[in-house]
């Protein structure tokens, strides 16, 4: 980079930074501790720095001085300390990020208590445990009798994590914290500690664990299906149960329902969120809906309310439905349209269930049990998340439950513009004269009419996606496109392929000419020995006056030799040939030469160039 160049850039550089000084600082980074802002003594802790976007410098500073500084990328940084002690470590942090010259405010201070230099404190409930959900919990937390409790403050923690819950400052040398209006989630191992107010911010040991137990069932868990909720006789499904994360649960026992039954059918424990249930080659008797349950696997033993029901479908012991769409495949945003699930003329079933379900959807989106043969699902004013695939099925509402195959698979599109089409051709872009070229238009399936373009003129409309070019000469060459529009949405607009050049060649003039040449001269030798032999002796003509005969007319003029003869010869008989023949126009190419040689008893035809 020359120093011209090199100049221009740390202009623009400080034309940029001058723009963003006039805008003010970046905004203040976050700074938090992983994972708690609580730590033992002894431990180690990382405090991370999450800047703006493009921050590439960040700097670190404990209590009013600068600690650590480092360039990092993502618009964060970490900050390792290492074994951190109750006095020099235990102070109040904070940091900034900066991009070129520029910093951004200091971050909300963080103060890191370090526990262990005091005696823990005592922890309880009142109106003991466990609690009704929807009570109010007050744990209250006692320090040992202090001089001065006034320059403490106490933290309720998460036991495991040492992550602080509630903080206050003590009033006296005991605090209650309140959670009101308690839920089943709540349950839990809490602690409690008292820090100094100021740096360092030394704290005692972690009080006993205090279990709280909040009556009521668990939150609900979710079930879903692989690969799918409709499937035919012999797949494998896996249904997949998971939970909340809830920090009071450890193992739980996950139990799988199916309705209509008393008995589960699966269990499993797990200390994980989730566990899934394998179903092994179903068939039609494994239709029906499913739900999952979770329990903690402990003596209390509450156990979460059902899952919402997952509908399995077992296909084929009906014959399959047929799903059409009014008014159109593909229509704009905003219209109504209607899916009508009809079942086959020839079956003739009544009390049936008809179930509308979309690819890639858990739940069925609408069911119908209509007095006919039919059911309509309408889709009101409809958005472009309403496009995909949709197919229906039906079912027997009584004993026994026998399903329908589901319907093939219908397409729908909501949009008010139509994807780009792209055009190939074939055998290729550079054919020879006279050959015969298709081109094919490849759009989505239900492209009903196509338009083909020359030169972005409409060459041809037809509702077929491929357009034959038949006998192409040079005129054919040029650029192609082409567009699709659905036929019963004309008012959609067609956006035109990329554009495809076709070119038409010849075969080369010089070949053509140069076969003409040769044939041409062929021609001439044939009619020449013809007239030569018809009108003259052959034994009474030697070398030279045959090649007078024969040659002169077709040579330039000045080419032949003399006319003169080596042997006396009968004068009349060239004097009746040169009346009787006419004189050629000199031309500016050479002629074969024909030689008539007698010799004995064979007359042979000699061809030579002169």
């Amino acid at each position: 980079m020359g120093p011209t160049v090199t100049s221009l850039v740390y202009i623009g550089l400080c034309l940029d930074w001058a723009v963003r000084a006039q805008m003010g600082p970046p905004p203040r980074p976050t700074l938090w501790a992983i994972s708690s802002s609580v730590v033992s003594k002894g431990a180690d802790v990382t405090l991370r720095c999450q800047g703006h976007l493009g921050s590439d410098r960040f700097q670190l500073w404990k209590d009013g001085e600068l600690r650590e500084e480092q360039n990092a990328s993502w618009q964060q940084a970490d900050f390792l300390l290492r074994n951190v002690d109750d006095w020099k470590d235990a102070r109040s942090y904070s940091c900034r990020s900066g991009q070129g010259p520029l910093w951004s405010e200091f971050s909300d201070a963080l103060d890191l208590v370090v526990t262990g230099a005091f005696p823990k404190p005592y922890i309880s409930v009142l109106h003991g445990s466990p609690l009704d959900t929807g009570a109010t919990a007050t744990i209250r937390c006692d320090m040992l009798p202090q001089t001065s409790f006034q320059n403490y403050s106490f933290a309720l923690l998460e036991a495991k994590s040492l992550e602080p819950l509630q903080q206050q400052s003590a009033a006296w040398n005991k605090v209650g914290f309140s959670l009101p209006s308690v839920r089943p989630e709540d349950t839990g191992n809490y602690s409690c500690i008292y820090y100094r107010k100021t740096a360092p911010y030394r704290g005692s040991h972690p009080s006993n664990t205090l279990e709280l137990t909040v009556l009521g069932q668990l939150p609900k868990p979710t079930l879903w299906a692989q690969p799918d909720l409709v499937v035919s006789p012999g797949a494998n499904i896996s249904l997949w149960c998971s939970r909340p994360k809830l920090s009071s649960l450890g193992e739980v026992n996950f139990t799988l329902w199916k309705l209509g039954t008393h008995e589960h059918l699966q269990q499993q424990i797990s200390g994980g969120l989730w566990t899934n249930f394998i179903l092994p080659s179903v068939r039609p008797k494994d239709a029906g809906s499913y739900s999952c349950t979770y329990r903690e696997n402990i003596a209390s033993a509450r156990a979460s309310i059902h899952s919402d029901y997952l509908e399995l479908v077992v296909t084929g012991s009906l014959p399959k439905p047929s799903l059409s769409a009014l008014p159109a495949l593909v229509v704009e945003p905003g219209i109504h349209v209607t899916l009508q699930c009809r079942q086959p003329p020839q079956t003739f079933l009544s009390g049936l269930t008809f179930t509308l379900l979309k690819m890639g959807t858990s739940q069925p989106l609408q069911r119908q049990s209509p007095a006919g043969t039919s059911a309509d699902f309408l889709l009101l004013s409809v958005r472009e998340q309403d496009s995909g695939n949709y197919s229906c099925f039906y079912h027997r509402k009584m004993a026994p439950y026998v399903v329908s195959e589901a319907s093939e698979v219908l397409e729908i599109w909501v949009t008010d513009a139509l994807l780009k089409p792209s055009l190939s051709v074939w055998p290729g872009q550079e054919v020879a004269s006279g050959s015969n070229v298709m081109l094919l238009c490849q759009g989505p399936r239900w492209s009903s009419r196509f338009t083909f373009y020359k030169e972005g003129i409409i060459n041809t409309i037809q509702h077929e996606a491929q357009f034959l070019l038949t006998h192409v000469t040079p005129k054919d060459s040029g650029n192609y496109s082409c567009s699709y529009q659905p036929g019963t949405s004309g008012n959609l607009r067609t956006q035109q392929s990329d554009p495809l050049e076709i070119r038409v060649t010849v075969p080369s003039n010089i070949l053509l000419i140069a076969l003409s040449c040769v044939s041409f001269l062929l021609i001439c030798l044939l009619l020449l020995a013809f007239l030569g032999l018809q009108f003259t002796p052959i034994g009474s003509l030697h070398r030279e006056s045959l090649r007078r005969v024969f040659c002169c007319s077709c040579l330039p003029q000045g080419v032949c030799p003399p006319h003169h003869l080596e042997t006396p010869t009968d004068e009349s008989v060239y004097t009746e040939m040169a009346r009787g023949t006419p004189r050629e126009p000199s031309v500016s190419y050479f002629c074969p030469v024909l030689y008539l040689e007698e010799k004995p008893q064979t007359m042979g035809i000699v061809l030579d160039h002169f």
